[in-house]
């Protein structure tokens, strides 16, 4: 049994309002967890806590009411199980993807490029929290703009009157009716109302409608909680390469213009977000 566990802070668990108990909080990368795994930790949740587990908003899951004193066994099994214990404190905490991999709306393959991300940059030290989200369309299932670096698949309807038909599929499925008959026949696309969701690319039957740019959009300095500030957008889109790149020069350029403990929106409301996209093309990248 290990001994003198109070007198130490075990990383990734957290204290209980009954201060005798933790909670451990174990990260799963882009929300996944195999079989194997998931009998681990119902087998450590019955043993050491109370028999139910828990998940996060960060799509990880806890384990409640561990008494103090038994907390680095059931750390140390979890670790031996390949699973991560802990996403707190002023570092990259757990990236959240929506499944856009599978779903039928989604535009990139949101599990890959969190896996890639969270290889990458997961748990790295920041001067504060710092949050990515990941959202495979506009649809935005994980309101990603309330987050310090957001990421958005999106793509860009390109058309061509000639392969029109006129049978206007498009405009049923345009739900921000961005799209409308044009005077002369055809349609017209207003890019001013279009958010590039692609479903008119999808439900176009001869090629009128096609894929004329696509990647991630890309948001700066969101938060949420007592005080929250939406996402500032970047003005393009970034493949899946550059987006990988981008985060790390982005995690370097908060470390060198952050203070202690202020999170990244704040530091650009501080120094201005107008120069921001311009700088990070010099900063060299965190890793």
């Amino acid at each position: 049994m290990s001994k003198n566990i109070t007198e130490k802070k075990v990383p990734g668990c957290i204290t209980q309002r009954n201060s005798e108990y933790r909670v451990i909080r174990i990260k799963l990368t882009a929300g996944n967890i195999d079989s194997e795994q998931l009998k681990v930790i119902a087998d450590i949740a019955n043993r050491y806590g109370r028999g139910y587990v828990g998940t996060t908003s960060r799509l990880g899951i806890e384990i409640p009411w561990v008494p103090k004193e038994l907390l680095e066994d059931a750390v140390q099994e979890l670790k031996e199980a390949g699973l991560t214990v802990g996403s707190t404190g002023p570092t990259v905490r757990s990236i959240v993807a929506c499944k856009g991999s599978i779903c039928r709306y989604g535009l990139v393959d949101t599990q890959e490029f969190c896996r890639q991300l969270d290889k990458a940059y997961f748990g790295i030290s920041q001067p504060a929290k710092f949050k990515i989200g990941i959202t495979g369309c506009p649809n935005n299932c994980i309101k990603v703009q309330l987050n310090d670096l957001a990421f958005m698949g999106q793509c860009v309807p390109g058309y061509d009157k000639d392969k029109c038909t006129d049978c206007y599929a498009c405009i049923s499925v345009c739900k921000v009716k961005a799209i409308d008959k044009a005077g002369e026949g055809g349609i017209q696309i207003d890019q001013n109302k279009c958010v590039n969701c692609g479903s008119c690319i999808r439900v176009c039957p001869t090629e009128a409608i096609t894929i004329e740019e696509e990647g991630f959009a890309v948001f700066l300095g969101g938060k949420f909680g007592r005080q929250y500030r939406i996402g500032q957008r970047l003005n393009r889109l970034y493949s899946f390469e550059e987006a990988i790149e981008l985060t790390g020069r982005i995690l370097e350029y908060n470390k060198l213009n952050a203070n202690t403990g202020e999170r990244f929106g704040d530091m650009l409301e501080r120094t201005g977000f107008e120069k921001i996209e311009e700088t990070i093309k010099t900063t060299k990248s965190i890793t």
